[in-house]
This record gives structure tokens, sequence and C-alpha cells, in this order.
């Protein structure tokens, strides 16, 4: 009879084991390593989605600057600031027929929101939706409509810009009609800033 050698005993116990200790071990690393990954992945996702909502908010209040009527136009200020909201009066074009439409930025409860009025065909129009607005920025009117709601913007502070020449001395130098914004964002200490006059944006 054949006598068993070492090469026929196989593993033993100790050894299977610390096999399987080593796999899960490997295992647990390689699925750590994963999640990492797409943890990764997706914050990267989140943020460029975030940076693009910045970005329209950006190109949009760009577009309501170039659009801001001037003084000669009216015969009330084209913008009203207050604490919380600031508006302004722009140009709107709606098939052949060109009016105006108010506009406003503000800081509410669920961040911040762009709001727009109806198209306002005549100036009389547009004074009566005006009015209330110049005597208190901060009013919340039913009549505006939300088109861009930032949850991530919790604060606004708008500056205004102004070479208003003092009584009595003669200027000739254009006037300037603006402000400059800044919004500060959530658990991002660096502030959005932008300067808008009539007409442009900087």
């Amino acid at each position: 009879m054949r006598q068993k050698t070492a090469s026929d005993a196989g593993f033993t116990l100790i050894e299977v084991m610390v096999a399987m200790i080593v796999m899960a071990v490997v295992g647990l690393l390689a699925w750590r390593g994963m999640d990492v990954m797409l943890r990764s992945k997706e914050n990267i996702e989140a943020r460029a989605k975030q940076d693009a909502v910045y970005f329209q908010l950006v190109r949009q209040f760009e577009r309501d600057c170039q659009e801001m009527i001037t003084g000669t136009q009216l015969t009330v200020p084209q913008y009203s600031a207050g604490n919380k909201n600031i508006w302004w009066l722009r140009r709107h074009s709606e098939t052949k027929q060109t009016g105006w439409i108010v506009v406003g930025y503000g800081i509410t409860p669920i961040g911040l929101q762009r709001w727009i009025s109806r198209p306002l065909n005549n100036q009389s129009d547009a004074l009566a939706v005006w009015q209330p607005l110049l005597r208190d920025p901060d009013l919340a009117s039913s009549e505006m409509k939300i088109t861009l709601e930032i949850p991530e913007m919790i604060t606004q502070q708008a500056d205004v810009i102004t070479n208003t020449p003092a009584a009595g001395k003669g200027n000739d130098t254009p006037l300037l009609a603006g402000f400059n914004i800044r919004w500060g964002l959530k658990n991002i200490p660096f502030p959005i800033t932008r300067s808008c006059l009539a007409g442009t944006s900087l």
C-alpha cells in the first residue's frame, strides 16, 4: 500500500482561513476605492450643474442690465434698491411691438429669486407697476412671475452708482445710473459680484 505524502494532504484549515481573510481584505479595499470614485464623480457632476446655474444667473443679469432704460426715457428713477430686493425697468420686445417690463432680484427664505412683470406696452402701465416699487423696493408683489430660483444664494447686497453733480454746479459729464451687486453663496467664502450701468454690465 502507498503511503500518503505531504503533497496529497491538501490545504489545512488555517491556510484556507488565511486565504479567505486576504481575499476579504482585498475585496473591501476594492469596494472602498470604487465607492470613493463614485462619490467623487457625483460631487463633480453636482458642482458642474451648480456652476451652470450660476452662469445662467450671470448671463440673465447681464441681459437685464443691457436692456435697462436710460434716465432720458423716464421722468422717474429707472431702478429702486432696498435691503432685500433691487428692481429696474428694462426694454422688452415681443413680436414687433416694443414695450417695457419690470425686473427684480431679491433674497427670500428659499434663496435668490428673479422676478419679472407682465409686458407693459405704454408709459402709464409701466408707471402703475413701477411706482409702488419705488416707494418700497422690498414690497412683495403677487403680480410678479418667478423666472429663476437659486437656494444656494443666501445674501444680496446692492450699492448704487451715481455721479450726480452737486446742486448749483454745472457738469457736462453724462450721468451714470446703476449699481454694484454682490451675491453670497452658502458654504462658499467668495461672493459673485457684478456691476450694472444703464445699457451695459461689468
